[in-house]
């Protein structure tokens, strides 16, 4: 009976061990039930026992609590002999009105599998200021005030807010104010002085906060309260050093509103909306030329008014005997101050025949909100003399006809003209023949792989079963399937009109905004604010009439309620909307895509990339010349944002970036130029067009590497690397290593094969050789340092450098990054970039100011 029983006995312990390990990891909230104060910051944490979160959880948002997340610690204890350790994610969470707050059971992804996350439930009271039994909006004050009788539209006015506290409750701290308004524009709220105020017959310590802002439209603004984090000192600790105890609220504004005035009537037709107090200047240099030879003509409009809204310097009309080198557009204006500043546009014309023209007259019209009335600012024309043109020597004598006409009175009637818009784009002809022309052919280049390694096995490329191209075609058509947002999108429809619509009316406008951006992911709609006529064309498009009906009827209740008086009919959209989303008709994913050629692709290239050639490209016409046309007409801005398009469905078309780069250059953007420019030569080297532009790129900006310099110019060993590009030399490393092993094998099976025995010489020969050409191909990648990194990323303006992701946080750890910089990507969140400079330093930066080198323009 011993055997069975020592058995059992050790079938129970492994149980009771692997059951006590299963108990030992959980993920739960603490504390998990009580009270919580409303308005007041609680403290709240989320514990992983025995585990450690992937990453941050996403938390559902909960109505009628803030919930945001501090940080996070760990702990270890060792009781018993047994070692447990603990990862803490802290939350501040704070209940916005009385009632219960739930924190719903969730699921969590963790180290050893997702887990579940039991529901917490806190009853929320009144909150009190320590134990004084006074209400926190007895103590603190928070508000809006203005000290204009009159506001205009487009008028910029100052606002005032006023935050702090009773002066006995010892006001400690005032965090930053958060405060977005949606109806006016605003510079955002300044820091102003600490005063003291009698305020309802108590005295407070209060902050004074400013702001410069305008209004885009007439009637009545309603403003959003702004809240931050005020803290105050409630009593001193009972020891010798008698350490001051704090309290933390959440305190809020009391609502605001202001009545926005229309502009007067009677306004002159050439006024274009400037709003404010303005000055217009208007220069010519030179005043007499000779055929060919440059006149500068420049306006300057300075000033204080609504320049957020669009204004600038004034249309004009030149000769059309002048020829148009791309205007260059020059804004000054200081950081903290969006509505003073001023702009300049400088046009450069080349007259083609000679004569007597004039430049102007011109007139601007802006009302003054001070003295309430329109004023026109009327500047004289500017006359130039335009002579023919002088030989410069016996050998470049010009001929009468080359000249041009003698002067002006070869003239009858008056000179035809056209205009020039002042929005920075060469309307006519591009600058003297400097950069090389766009390219219409279309050759493919890879970037180089995130890992890299010469052990890497060869089995890949000696086999690859036709059961693992199945796998590979279906992943890669599900990846690359169109419709795959619109499903998502319509997912999130059908889940939201499950939903009770909320009963307060700024929690129906939550609901709304989620429910449009889930619609208009579902039709496409690009519009950032799609109209009912929008809406209906493309559910007709998708469906019938019938269905489109519903969709333009549901819409148009809910542009009422976001941007009319907010109130609508609730329950009548509820209807509209359930039977809209009913009617949607599912975007199935289609499984014959998966025998298309773009999904089979990468399993054939992987199977024959031992065969293939990596830096040759197959040349073909592109079909469509739409964007090339328009970069000969002129049209910098449209052409860019073609190829950008082409770009990101094509990643690998090195001609995309090539030509992106062209039409930034024309635009005067040479930074993002250089950046597109480099991209392309990364991916194709031995291009001496792109060469040849990036040698102009650099001396129009500051943006400068010494390796990208040093492949340019093919100095010393740089001519043998750039003949191939940084992919390229990775995969004939692959190859070399893939060969040294065939090789190697073929020499041991001669060997044994007595006919053949004199060949292992020659195959061990081989072997070496593709050993070393393998290294040689490694080192040869390795001198593109970071321009041979796929998570490279290119800096297109110069951008601070700062230790958070958010411009709110003033005091802060910052530093500048100058144009041109090659840094590494690390992470993204929410439209920042965390990225590691050369020197080892780390920090986020804007996304716009950044340029991935590798792959679609607009990756995150």
């Amino acid at each position: 009976m011993r055997f069975p029983l020592a058995k059992l006995l050790i079938v129970l312990a492994a149980v009771s061990g692997c059951v006590s390990t299963i108990w030992a990891q959980s993920v739960y909230w603490s504390p998990s039930s009580g009270t919580l104060q409303q308005g007041k910051s609680n403290a709240i944490d989320l514990f992983f026992d025995s585990c450690q979160p992937e990453g941050q959880p996403e938390l559902p948002e909960i109505s009628g609590l803030d919930l945001r997340f501090r940080g996070q610690s760990s702990s270890t204890n060792i009781i018993n002999g047994r070692r447990s350790s603990k990862v803490i994610l802290n939350y501040q969470a704070t209940p916005l009105r009385l009632g219960t707050v739930t924190l719903p059971s969730i699921r969590v992804q963790t180290s050893e599998g997702e887990m579940q996350v039991r529901a917490a439930r806190f009853e929320v009271v009144e909150a009190t200021v320590g134990n004084s039994g006074v209400s926190p909006d007895e103590v603190f004050v928070s508000l809006f005030q203005n000290r204009d009788d009159k506001i205009y539209v487009g008028e910029v006015f100052e606002l005032e807010y006023v935050a702090g506290a009773k002066e006995e409750y010892q006001l400690a701290d005032l965090s930053v104010p958060e405060w977005n308004p949606t109806e006016i524009v605003s510079g955002g709220l300044v820091d102003g002085q600490v005063s003291r105020v009698n305020y309802q017959g108590s005295p407070y310590l209060i902050k004074l906060y400013t702001t410069k802002a305008i209004a885009t439209s007439p009637g009545i603004k309603q403003l959003p309260s702004a809240t931050q984090e005020a803290t105050v000192v409630i009593g001193r600790r009972r020891n010798i050093f008698q350490e001051a105890v704090y309290d933390s609220f959440i305190i809020e504004s009391d609502p605001f509103a202001l009545e926005i005035l229309p502009l007067p009537e009677g306004a002159p037709a050439s006024f274009k909306g400037a709003v404010g107090q303005f000055e217009l200047d208007s220069r010519v240099v030179p005043e007499q030329v000779q055929v060919g030879e440059p006149v500068t003509w420049t306006l300057e409009l300075k000033g204080t008014g609504n320049w957020p809204a669009g204004i600038g310097v004034p249309a004009r009309s030149v000769s059309s005997r002048f020829k148009a080198i791309q205007p260059e557009i020059n804004n000054e204006f200081s950081e903290d101050n969006l509505f003073s500043g001023s702009q300049s546009e400088d046009i450069v014309l080349i007259p083609t025949e000679a004569g007597t023209f004039d430049f102007g007259p011109l007139e601007y019209t802006y009302f003054d909100p001070q003295e309430e009335t329109y004023k026109t600012i009327s500047l004289p024309s500017r006359t130039v003399t335009v002579t023919p043109a002088v030989p410069q020597s016996p050998q470049g004598t010009a001929t009468p006809a080359e000249a041009g006409p003698p002067g002006a009175d070869q003239f009858s009637g008056e000179t035809p003209s056209y205009d020039l818009n002042p929005s920075g784009q060469n309307t006519f002809q591009k600058p003297p023949q400097l950069l090389k022309d766009p390219q219409v052919s279309k050759r493919s280049a890879k970037a180089p792989s995130e890992k890299f390694s010469l052990l890497r096995p060869t089995l890949l490329a000696v086999s690859a079963p036709i059961a693992g191209w199945l796998v590979l075609a279906m992943l890669q058509s599900i990846l690359v399937d169109p419709r795959r947002p619109e499903r998502r999108a319509l997912r999130q429809l059908r889940k939201l009109s499950r939903l009770a619509s909320p009963s307060d009316l700024e929690q129906q406008k939550q609901h709304h905004r989620r429910w449009r951006d889930a619609a208009s992911r579902y039709f496409a709609v690009r519009a950032l604010e799609p109209t009912p006529l929008e809406i209906f064309n493309s559910a007709k498009t998708l469906r019938n009439e019938e269905f489109a009906k519903h969709w333009s009827k549901a819409w148009e209740l809910s542009d009422q309620l976001l941007f009319g008086r907010g109130n609508i009919d609730q329950k009548e959209w509820e209807r509209l909307q359930k039977l809209a989303v009913g009617m949607c008709p599912g975007k199935n994913y289609k499984p014959s895509s998966v025998f298309r050629v773009k999904s089979w692709f990468p399993a054939i290239a992987l199977s024959c990339i031992a065969l293939v050639d990596p830096h040759s490209g197959i040349a073909q016409e592109i079909d469509d010349l739409e964007p090339a046309e328009l970069y000969q007409q002129g049209k910098f801005e449209q052409a860019a944002a073609q190829w950008l398009g082409a770009l990101d469905s094509e990643p690998q078309v090195v001609e995309h970036r090539y030509n992106a780069g062209l039409a930034f250059a024309q635009m005067g953007d040479w930074p993002r130029a250089w950046a597109y420019w480099t991209s392309a030569f990364c991916l194709d080297p031995s291009d001496e067009n792109v060469a040849w532009n990036l040698r102009i790129a650099h001396q129009n900006t500051s943006a400068y590497d010494p390796v990208l310099q040093s492949l340019i110019e093919g100095e010393g060993l740089y001519r043998i690397v750039r003949l191939r590009s940084p992919s390229a030399w990775q995969t004939l490393s692959q190859q070399a290593i893939w060969a040294l092993g065939i090789f190697l094998f073929a020499a041991i099976l001669t060997i044994y094969v007595k006919p053949l025995r004199r060949a292992s010489a020659y195959l061990l020969v081989l072997a070496v050789l593709s050993g070393l050409f393998a290294y040689f191909s490694a080192w040869a990648l390795s001198k593109y340092e970071a321009l041979g990194e796929p998570d490279s990323i290119l800096v297109v303006a110069e951008a601070p450098l700062l230790s958070i992701p958010t411009d709110l946080q003033a005091e802060q750890v910052s530093s500048v990054v100058a144009e041109g910089t090659i840094v590494t990507r690390q992470k993204s969140f929410l439209g920042w970039v965390k990225i590691e400079l050369p020197n080892g330093e780390s920090g986020w930066l804007r996304q716009e100011n950044l340029l991935p080198l590798y792959g679609p323009a607009t990756q995150g």
